[in-house]
């Protein structure tokens, strides 16, 4: 246990613009400020993404005087920082890689993105040589899903796999909670819209249930922007919805959780099969954890146990009918909880005073 007269300092490490990134910028605070709340000192230092951050990052690897630096994986570009990790090593410190998402999904990300295809292969090779490489050089490793093959080669040993954690006293526990009738189920989806989320899945489904003359109608809040954005509208529109479909665009504060006041339950990723995941730790799960409100998702999470009345797991699969078959069964059993309730499991299990000694468990000594 670490003492006063033994308090460590921990620098995270990480290169991203928080105005795109505004969840996973939250994460970091949080993980800085659960270490602080453990009694360590901690720090952020954030570099930009512009040209030339490589170098930056060499260096503040270099000059840090932290005990224990947790760097938040540069995915293709790790192995630009293999050198620096040797050093680090050399001088004693500690390196925690954090990898957000596993080697063998972004894989498939670099290869959909949309980016010329000479800066496509460039991103590919440098991900698919270096493999499992850049990993050999760090004391531990964070996994939020289980990583492929190639990428785990002499890595298993040191490789934790944990859930993301969130910062419960940043985000506001919802004190209304709209009362369901049975004749109107209000879901919100937050995020940054992309195809994993499968929110046109469930756009589809709606469309399709709601046409179908049940007492129950189903609507939808779309809170977020993103690359799916414009597809999800046009789809909307397509389908005829547009009166249990609504896109609100990006929201935070106030807004945000207006949004949250007035819905039965909010919705998670709906489409992991997309991303070839069983099991994903998202942020965004933790978010309405922390508020207070039931929501429903796809695939396993390290967090949730199978059995987690409040978080609603449908099959992580294609078909339309289990997100109909899901309404159509709907009870009310699965609003059952009051937002104090969930909010008490965020505390427990998710909030970063906790995520902290696993992060940093067999590394501080």
């Amino acid at each position: 246990m670490t003492t006063v007269n033994q308090i460590k300092k921990i620098v995270y490490l990480a290169s991203l613009d928080q105005r795109h990134s505004p969840g996973v910028f939250k994460k970091i605070l949080g993980t800085v400020a659960g270490a602080e709340q453990a009694g360590y000192s901690a720090s952020l230092k954030l570099l930009d993404t512009k040209p030339g951050f490589l170098e930056k990052f060499v260096e503040e690897i270099d000059n840090s005087d932290a005990d224990i630096l947790i760097v938040r994986s540069l995915c293709q570009y790790n192995f630009y920082l293999i050198p620096a990790f040797r050093r680090a090593k050399a001088q004693g410190k500690k390196i925690i890689l954090d990898v957000p998402t596993p080697n063998t999904v972004a894989v498939s990300e670099l290869a959909d993105a949309n980016t010329g295809w000479k800066r496509k292969v460039k991103d590919l090779a440098y991900l698919i040589l270096s493999g499992p490489v850049p990993f050999w050089f760090v004391s531990k490793i964070l996994q939020y899903a289980e990583e492929g093959a190639w990428f785990s080669i002499g890595n298993k040993s040191k490789t934790s796999h944990i859930g993301n954690g969130i910062q419960v006293a940043s985000v506001p526990e919802r004190t209304q909670v709209p009362v369901f009738d049975g004749s109107c189920l209000r879901l919100v989806c937050v995020a940054s819209l992309n195809y994993w989320h499968g929110v046109d899945r469930l756009i589809q489904a709606i469309a399709t249930f709601n046409s179908d003359g049940n007492g129950l109608k189903v609507h939808l809040k779309i809170v977020g922007n993103g690359a799916s954005l414009s597809s999800l509208q046009e789809l909307t529109e397509a389908l005829d919805v547009q009166q249990y479909i609504s896109f609100s665009g990006f929201l935070e504060g106030e807004d945000l959780y207006r949004e949250y006041q007035s819905a039965h339950m909010a919705v998670g990723s709906l489409a992991l099969f997309r991303k070839k995941l069983k099991s994903a730790s998202e942020l965004k799960s933790r978010e309405y954890c922390a508020v207070g409100i039931p929501f429903m998702v796809v695939g396993d999470d390290p967090d949730f146990p199978k059995n987690t009345r409040f978080r609603v797991q449908l099959p992580n699969r294609e078909s339309l009918s289990d997100l109909t078959d899901f309404f159509r069964s709907f009870d009310s059993k699965y609003l059952a909880f009051t937002p104090t309730e969930i909010r008490k499991y965020a505390c427990e299990n998710l909030d970063f005073s906790v995520k902290i000694k696993e992060i940093l468990k067999e590394v501080e000594d």
